[in-house]
């Protein structure tokens, strides 16, 4: 098998992994925060800084590497550039930059809301 048979593969299920693990983080998400007191949890993602600092980073992390994507598929179908461009699977590593980045961001709110759970289960 070669590269260019199995890196569409590795990404189809590459991709749908990472839309299961999407899935699942922002349900359990969703879950916990039915269980946390918001003024409390305001409180301290105010206090921790890290938190909205590493979520920005992902975020524009992925943002930019959906704009580089996109501009990748325009390239390769409007100009002889991009058609060389695609025998360095550009648009493919974008993407997977892409899922990556974000999931990073909501498993760091993930992270972040979980041991808000835990410390206030703590408490009461």
């Amino acid at each position: 098998m070669s590269i260019s048979e199995f890196f569409p593969i590795f990404l189809e299920i590459y991709t749908a992994g990472a839309a299961f693990v999407l899935i699942f983080l922002i349900g359990q998400i969703l879950y916990m925060m039915h269980k946390v007191d918001k003024t409390l949890l305001k409180a301290k993602l105010f206090l921790n800084d890290d938190v909205m600092q590493r979520t920005w980073m992902y975020i524009s992390i992925a943002g930019a590497s959906f704009g580089v994507n996109t501009l990748v598929k325009f390239a390769v179908s409007l100009t002889q550039w991009g058609k060389a461009m695609e025998n360095f699977y550009m648009f493919e590593l974008t993407q997977i930059l892409f899922l990556i980045s974000f999931i990073m961001a909501v498993y760091n709110w993930y992270v972040f809301i979980g041991s808000f759970v835990k410390s206030h289960k703590e408490y009461s």
